[in-house]
C-alpha cells in the first residue's frame, strides 16, 4: 500500500544518511543496521518524530524554515512563482458559478514556492 511505497522511497532515497546515523547513533558495541531496509523497519513505525530526532535517525539531513529555503533557491537561480488560492462560494452557487479572476487560482511572479524548472 500507499506506507509501504512510502518506506521503500525513503530507503532508496536516505540509504546511505539511514545507515550512517544508525552506526552513529548505537555505536560499535551493539548491532547496527547494515542497510536502510533495516533501519526503515526501526523506524517507520507511524511514530511523530521532532526536527531534531529527524536529524539524528538520517531522515532529513538539516532544519531550515520554508523562506530560508525559498531564499536559497533563489540565490542558486530558481524562478519563484507566488500562488494564490482563492475559494469558490460554498453550496449550489459555487457549482454553477463560471470561473472568474476572484473564484479561481491563479500563480504569479513574486515570494512563494520554488520552481525546479
Amino acid at each position: 500500500g500507499i506506507h509501504g511505497a512510502f518506506r521503500d522511497h525513503v530507503a532508496e532515497a536516505r540509504g546511505e544518511a539511514l545507515v550512517a546515523a544508525s552506526v552513529g547513533k548505537e555505536g560499535r558495541s551493539e548491532r547496527h543496521a547494515t542497510n536502510a531496509k533495516e533501519v526503515i523497519d526501526r523506524v517507520a513505525t507511524g511514530d511523530v518524530f521532532l526536527g531534531t530526532q529527524a536529524i539524528r535517525l538520517g531522515l532529513v539531513d538539516r532544519l531550515i524554515t520554508s523562506d530560508e529555503y525559498i531564499a536559497e533557491r533563489i540565490r542558486q537561480g530558481a524562478r519563484v512563482l507566488k500562488l494564490m488560492v482563492h475559494t469558490r462560494p460554498v453550496g449550489l452557487s459555487g457549482l454553477f458559478s463560471g470561473p472568474s479572476r476572484r473564484n479561481s487560482p491563479s500563480i504569479g511572479y513574486g515570494g512563494g514556492f520554488a520552481n525546479d524548472g
